[in-house]
Formats: structure tokens, sequence, C-alpha cells
């Protein structure tokens, strides 16, 4: 079996190709809209798409599931309980399916959305047993899905408690976003786990009981995906054009580490916001004001929409989707730190701890 992750930094997605080497059969598994690397991946393994996945309708990005069906003609899977305006496989609880000689077996496991699912994969070449399992945003390592995206809180707490940490703790845990993601409140930047680990370590695993793990997940959301229904409704068909109408011009909203550092040079200073989490913080830090950005809605009065603010976190990810949220909310002066600090250790000021 071939097995590759693509990570993808804008949204801090994650997607998957499934190869059956002996009979060249491939799956791919919720596929961002740049179709290309795939494509490129599977023709230099000799791979043909059979099966397409999305483990639930996604609203933080453009889904690549509809054009690779169009392009390959691969049916795309769905669970069941969908609602699409284009053909689609749809799959129900339990199912059992084979791309050459893998198993995948579908979970529900709703929450994050009423139409979630899960697949457990199984390389029949090596063991009966199964391998590993791809959550997409039910569970992730170190969080669990947000559930204010067309989810149900009641109904992620079954989807992990009842269903997931009853798979065995060997089995290994690939699920669709890392630490950046507005999908979950505190992902880790590890982009796989075990069953294990994360039924130990997870905090949103430790409740006894669903009350607690509701209130646990209902607590400091972070701020909801720009125009997240849109982006829904053109990945499901009812909409002919990605929604990439915009307010503002990304590009004018960010900074350089080097044109930052000349602003502060020159006697400027902007207000520095870090929009890591508070461990990210105490590890390395620029000395600026912490809000994490799960917690921007809540704390936005304590910025001044009238002052010039840099936005910065670790790579640069979630500081661009505080700028955009800002923005929309009426802050005109604002601008994302290319790079984050990251770029700022490596290109001015090498005594800043990487992580």
């Amino acid at each position: 079996m071939l097995f590759k992750q693509f990570q993808h930094e804008e949204g801090a997605c994650l997607s998957y190709i499934i190869g059956c080497t002996r009979t060249g059969m491939a799956a791919i598994v919720d596929a961002q809209s740049e179709i290309r690397p795939y494509l490129q991946y599977l023709s230099s393994h000799n791979l043909k798409l059979t099966h397409i996945f999305e483990t639930h309708s996604q609203a933080d990005h453009l889904s690549g599931a509809k054009q690779l069906s169009e392009v390959t003609g691969a049916p795309a899977h769905f669970h069941e309980s969908v609602k699409a305006n284009f053909p689609v496989k749809r799959l129900k609880d339990g199912e059992e399916l084979k791309v050459g000689n893998i198993f995948l077996k579908v979970l529900h496991t709703p929450g994050h959305t009423a139409d979630s699912m899960s697949i457990v994969v199984t390389d029949t070449t090596r063991s009966k047993e199964p391998w590993f399992v791809l959550t997409g945003d039910t569970l992730f390592v170190g969080d669990v899905g947000r559930p204010d995206l067309h989810g149900s809180p009641e109904d992620l707490y079954e989807s992990n408690y009842q269903k997931l940490m009853k798979l065995p703790d060997t089995l290994e845990v690939y699920p669709a976003h890392y630490a950046g993601s507005v999908c979950g409140k505190a992902l880790s930047p590890k982009p796989s786990s075990t069953i294990g680990f994360e039924r130990r370590f997870n905090p949103a695993l430790q409740f006894k009981s669903k009350g607690e793990f509701v209130d646990f997940v209902l607590a400091d959301l972070p701020v909801q995906p720009p125009r997240f229904e849109k982006v829904r409704q053109f990945n499901l068909g009812f909409l002919s054009e990605p929604p990439i109408e915009k307010t503002f011009d990304q590009n004018s909203l960010e900074i350089t580490v080097e044109e930052f550092k000349q602003k502060l040079d020159c006697g400027e200073k902007p207000f520095l916001l870090d929009v890591r989490e508070a461990v990210e913080f105490q590890i390395a830090n620029l000395g600026g004001h912490l809000i994490p950005l799960r917690q921007l809605r809540q704390r936005m009065k304590e910025l001044d929409p009238n002052q010039e603010i840099v936005i910065h976190c670790h790579t640069g990810n979630r500081s661009r989707r505080a700028v955009e949220f800002l923005y929309e909310n009426g802050f005109r002066n604002v601008k994302n730190l290319i790079g984050g600090i990251e770029a700022w250790s490596r290109k001015i000021d090498s005594k800043v701890p990487r992580y």
C-alpha cells in the first residue's frame, strides 16, 4: 500500500492518497481545489483514481472532490446524509469498500457536521487488523472538531467517546487539519497520532460526562471561517462560482519581517498582536499582546480599531485569518506578519527560539 499525506499550509489542511500498488487502484480523501499535485502523484506512481472521499461537507476551504470526479470519472463518496447538487455515492455507517487489496470501513461520526464520517483503513497484504483511521474533523491531534458549523456537541461526544475511542489503541490517527485551522480550538502541529495517545492526553477526551464535554467544546470557539456557508454551498455544487469576493486585497494587508523591522528601527510603534496559544508564547515570543485566535471574537474590545496592528502567529496561517476577521469587523489598519515568528527568528533575530 502507498499512503501519502499532503499538508496544505493555507488553512492548515491535510489530504491523503491511498494506493494499492498490486492493482494500481487509488483513493483520495479530502482533496483540495488545486488538484494538480494529486494527479502528478498518481501518474508518477502508475495509479488510477477509483474513489474520492469527503469526510464531511467542507466549509473552511474549497474542495477538489467535484473537480476530481469530473476530470477522472471516479465517483465522489459522502455519507448518505449529505445534501449535494452533483452526482455522489452515498455511504452508510459500517459500509465496507475495497480499493484493490485495501479495505475501507465507514464510521458515521457526526458532530462537527451532520454528515461527518471517519474511515478505518486495513492493508490486507500486511494484516487483517486495521492500520489507521482517517478522522476528518471529528478527532484531531490534541483536540476535537468544533460543533457550531452545522454540527452538534452531543453528537460529537457520541462519535468520539462511543465510536472512535472504542477502536484499538494502536490504530494510527490521521485527521483533516493540524495547528492553524479554525475547525478546532487547540490543535497540535503534529499531523498524526494514535487512538491510545489521544485517549490519554487529548484534553477533550478526559471528561466523565457528556455535559462536561459539551461545555468544554462550546467554550472559547475560534472565529468562524469567513464566508463559510458560501464555501460549503460551492463545495456541494449549489454555487457555480467559488465565493472569492472580498472586501479587500489580501496582499495589501501583509507585511514582511524585514519591513516590520524597518518600522521598528525608524521609531514606529505598531501594536503587535500574537494570536498563538499560551504554551507557544511561553516557548518563544516577540513581546506582543497575546490573544489566541480562538478567543479573538470575545476579546476584540481589547484592541483599538484606529491603531496600526501587526498580527503574527507561528508561520502566518492563524494571523492571516485574524487579519481577515478584524478587517471585516471594522479594523482597517491591520497587517499579517508574513512567516510569523518562524520567519522573524530565521531572518531577523536568531536568538528568538524556533520550535
